[in-house]
């Protein structure tokens, strides 16, 4: 497929989600343009909810989301990982495997919550190594990163596998010569690790998140890999096509066709899908080593009721300033869209200046400044 200038990368996502429910269309769109601001009420078209953790003292963490499931999330904080329940936010157990034992996690890097098999799976690539614990925080077995692989994004995809991509993309992408029939995403069994199918996507020259510039390395945060639906979108920097592997069969189908540019370079991530909106980022491949800043990034929503293509700023009608959602990083696209921890601090401020309306103004006015964040889950309509 011919490369041609322009801002592609959200084009083709465009797209693609318009035909997101019909894997077998291929799409394609060329973004040489800027494009309008669109204003979005995420109650519009999401269902949201709020959920406050319990705040006990075993409970209090500054955590980050790692897993958001149909009963219960997972929390990261202090080294160890906490079990919530997803509708209460109660807290259910601590989880402190955190250590150099052989049933021992360093650092959980990702973390896959199988409710299915009542299972957490644990990946650190610092020690290239995939722990598997039950929900009581129990070792149940492990298994290293399969041999010369280094897997830094690994997704749940269904009751027996995992999709993982590998790291060493970007030391292969150094080299003088490039073996582009590798591929770097992988089809891996829960139970032992083993690589069952190598997901093959097309390329000629490898092509990836990285600026070297001024002595300075700079690695863009581009995700390799996105869940949809019962599917995974197999996303790869170096590929004018994006795939859909899908669940049925297990094969590869073109989902949608990127057109990239070249001054500058701009690599595209895929965000939260929803019946009529796909939001996405385009990110500029660029580096300033003065200023310690790179890869600029645009959010943008196709519209697949008008087939329009925005600027996006989704606002929270729960408060009454312009408070923005982010649909790109915190986007899940299983059964929950989207998930994000609403810091207490600032729930506080805005509840004191009078900013907050509804459940969250209910919520916020028994916080305190040691509280636990307030989980927020975005359903579609």
């Amino acid at each position: 497929m011919k490369r041609l200038t322009g801002w592609i990368l959200a084009g083709v996502l465009l797209t693609a989600c318009q035909n997101n429910e019909n894997p077998n269309v291929l799409m394609t769109i060329d973004l040489n343009q800027f494009y309008p601001e669109k204003e979005l009420i995420l109650q519009d078209f999401m269902e949201v909810e709020y959920v406050p953790l319990e705040s006990s003292d075993e409970f209090i963490t500054s955590a980050t989301i790692k897993a958001v499931g149909e009963k219960y999330f997972v929390m990261a904080s202090d080294r160890k990982l906490l079990l919530f329940d997803r509708h209460t936010g109660k807290g259910i157990r601590v989880i402190n495997r955190v250590g150099q034992g052989a049933e021992e996690f360093t650092y959980a890097y990702e973390v896959v919550l199988d409710e299915v098999n009542n299972e957490l799976i644990v990946n650190d690539p610092t020690i290239k190594k995939i722990l598997v614990y039950d929900l009581e925080g129990n070792f149940k077995r492990s298994f290293k990163h399969s041999n010369e692989h280094k897997f830094v994004n690994v997704k749940g995809f269904d009751r027996d596998y995992l999709v993982c991509y590998d790291e060493n993309i970007f030391m292969d992408a150094e080299k003088a010569e490039i073996d582009n029939s590798r591929s770097y995403h992988f089809l891996v069994s829960k139970q032992d690790g083993s690589i069952v199918q190598e997901i093959a996507v097309p390329y000629k020259k490898l092509n990836i998140p990285m600026i070297q510039e001024g002595g300075i390395t700079s690695i863009g945060n581009v995700n390799a890999i996105m869940p949809l639906h019962n599917d995974m979108l197999i996303i790869q920097n170096s590929s004018d096509t994006i795939y859909r592997f899908t669940a049925k069969d297990h094969k590869t189908v073109p989902f949608l066709v990127k057109i990239p540019s070249s001054d500058p370079e701009r690599l595209m991530t895929i965000g939260t899908v929803t019946p009529r909106y796909c939001f996405f980022q385009t990110i500029d491949k660029t580096f300033n080593p003065k200023t310690g800043r790179g890869f600029p990034f645009r959010e943008l929503v196709y519209d697949k009721l008008t087939n329009g293509v925005y600027l996006s700023v989704v606002l929270n009608a729960d408060y009454t300033s312009k408070q923005q959602v982010d649909m790109v990083r915190l986007a899940q696209n299983r059964t929950i869209l989207c998930a994000g921890a609403l810091q207490p601090h600032k729930l506080i401020e805005a509840y004191e200046k009078g900013e907050l309306k509804g459940k969250l103004k209910e919520i916020a006015s028994s916080l305190n400044e040691d509280s636990n964040p307030v989980l927020m889950i975005l359903t579609a309509k």
